[in-house]
């Protein structure tokens, strides 16, 4: 995968320079092969990434924002090429030592894309993803607005992705369950105005859950 990685970083480099469908083409090609490492994650990164852009215009973002979102959503888990396999496909709980293996991801992430200077709006959104409103996340344990709003909108959306999927550790979870766990956590691990985002984007039918293989139903 490491010799995949240097060719997609080159083509990344090289469609930049050509056209904006180019770009985008190869970091989706990019983001897919980062899922199919994990049958888990199968179409993850798309979903994070629709989920995240839904939300940022819920917020009010201009476009030139939610192109910047739309990269680093699509990219927001790169970083896990460089996670052992037996930590990234363990079917159950990791643990400490896993997850503190696992945590590196986001560095990883962010070291990856910083040879790339048209990247460097993005990687925020690939570093910070997990921080937490209250302070207590990962890597750096950024507290509330200290955190990017990039960073904040792809927490929620990769967090109900995580949540309405089946995982090695849990199965789907339905979407009145999930939201409720989500919003309980405002202010403590997401951003307020981006649940409420959510919320909205919900009860307005913008975001639903489609029955697809491996997915649960909605209720």
């Amino acid at each position: 995968m490491a010799g995949d990685l240097e060719l997609y970083i080159e083509q990344i480099k090289r469609a930049l320079k050509e056209n904006k469908d180019l770009f985008v083409g190869t970091i989706r090609a990019l983001a897919a092969a980062i899922d199919e490492k994990d049958p888990y994650t199968r179409g993850h990164s798309d979903r994070v990434t629709d989920y995240a852009i839904i939300l940022a215009r819920k917020m009010g973002l201009d476009e030139k924002a939610i192109e910047t979102i739309r990269i680093s959503a699509l990219l927001h888990d790169i970083g896990k090429i460089g996670v052992d396999d037996k930590v990234l496909k363990k079917p159950g709980f990791l643990t400490p030592e896993e997850f503190e293996v696992m945590k590196q991801h986001t560095v990883k992430g962010a070291n990856i894309m910083k040879s790339i200077e048209q990247m460097r709006e993005m990687i925020p959104g690939m570093k910070y993803h997990h921080e937490q409103w209250d302070g207590n996340g990962y890597p750096d344990r950024l507290k509330g607005e200290t955190i990017p709003l990039i960073a904040r909108i792809i927490s929620v959306a990769d967090t109900f992705d995580a949540m309405t999927t089946n995982r090695p550790y849990q199965k789907a979870m339905n979407l009145e369950f999930t939201l409720q766990k989500i919003k309980d956590n405002a202010r403590i691990k997401y951003d307020p105005q981006v649940v409420e985002a959510l919320m909205q984007a919900v009860d307005s039918g913008d975001i639903t859950l489609p029955i697809s293989p491996g997915r649960a139903l909605a209720i």
